[in-house]
């Protein structure tokens, strides 16, 4: 008994309805449309001067720099999605937002003589283009 339709073209069938039904998403950039590297370059500026913000003060009044650093800790802490913020930045970058916190979490709990360790560590960190 033969339906008129052989079993490769089922299992295509079965597969097309599957991806069509389902929500799925590969991401703002999947990996055959990785950003550009002028994208990549700001938003690895972005993330450098929010660590920066946090860790090394300007030459600037103190109520100037805790505000900056204020403004920097809530932009980490930040779940939205918009260009920008710290998910897009770590979108874009490839990298994982849980692991840059937790980095901020151990800088802030940190001793001065640690905390100088991390910042010198941070002077060098480095993103693959």
């Amino acid at each position: 008994m033969s339906s008129g339709i052989n079993r490769k073209e089922s299992v295509e069938l079965a597969k097309q309805q599957r991806n069509s039904s389902g929500l799925e998403s590969a991401g703002l950039y999947p990996p055959e449309h990785r950003p550009e590297s002028s994208l990549r370059n700001l938003s690895l500026g972005i993330l450098l001067q929010a660590f920066r913000d946090v860790v090394a003060p300007k030459k600037s009044s103190n109520k100037e720099w805790r505000l900056w650093r204020q403004d920097a800790l809530d932009w980490f802490a930040s779940e939205e999605s918009y260009p920008g913020s710290f998910q897009w930045v770590c979108e874009v970058l490839e990298m994982n937002p849980s692991e840059l916190r937790q980095w901020l979490e151990i800088y802030l709990l940190s001793d001065k003589d640690r905390q100088r360790e991390l910042a010198r560590k941070l002077t060098r960190f480095q993103i693959r283009h």
